[in-house]
């Protein structure tokens, strides 16, 4: 089964994280970060730009790759999710059909109404820190993983590894 390939992107500002609540489709009744499906063609940084401009409706700048996470069984797929941070954009947020963005104080993040994981790796994202996670799940229920706290060198290498897969 090939895993299915996505990003997620995370605008921290002001010591606070935009959020958005998923209306729709994967992560219905969650927050999330901004993100999605890498589009066939498509690289990750350009998914995250496309992603922050349908989501949300803006441009996103200066956007530096923090995080490489594979999810395993979730509801019977295999992900693998390219996370992103910045502090920079242009545009109003606004909501759209598929999310309704909010931002949260860092101590405020709603992490009981959020995937189980984000709980261990999104305060590692907030902190500035470079990671590659594992997580195994029956359905959306966590049930291992393991989170390794990495150089930014050792994350672009593991980067390579996870666009050189598309060539194949």
């Amino acid at each position: 089964m090939r895993s299915v390939k996505a990003t997620l992107l995370y605008i921290i500002k002001d010591g606070r994280v935009l959020l958005v609540y998923k209306k729709r489709g994967h992560g219905e009744g969650k927050w999330n970060g901004i993100g999605g499906k890498i589009a066939d063609g498509e690289n990750p940084l350009e998914c995250v730009i496309r992603e922050a401009r349908e989501e949300v409706g803006i441009e996103v700048g200066d956007i530096r790759l923090h995080g490489i996470i594979y999810f395993y069984n979730v509801y019977g797929k295999d992900w693998e999710v390219c996370v992103f941070r910045t502090s920079s954009y242009e545009g109003d947020i606004s909501e759209s059909e598929e999310v309704f963005p909010k931002w949260f104080e860092f101590s405020e993040i709603p992490y009981n109404d959020m995937w189980e994981d984000d709980k261990e790796w999104l305060p590692h994202l907030i902190r500035g820190d470079y990671f590659i996670g594992n997580y195994y799940f029956e359905g959306d229920k966590l049930v291992k993983s393991e989170l390794n706290l990495v150089s930014e060198e050792d994350l672009l290498k593991e980067y390579q590894i996870f666009v050189s897969d598309d060539d194949e």
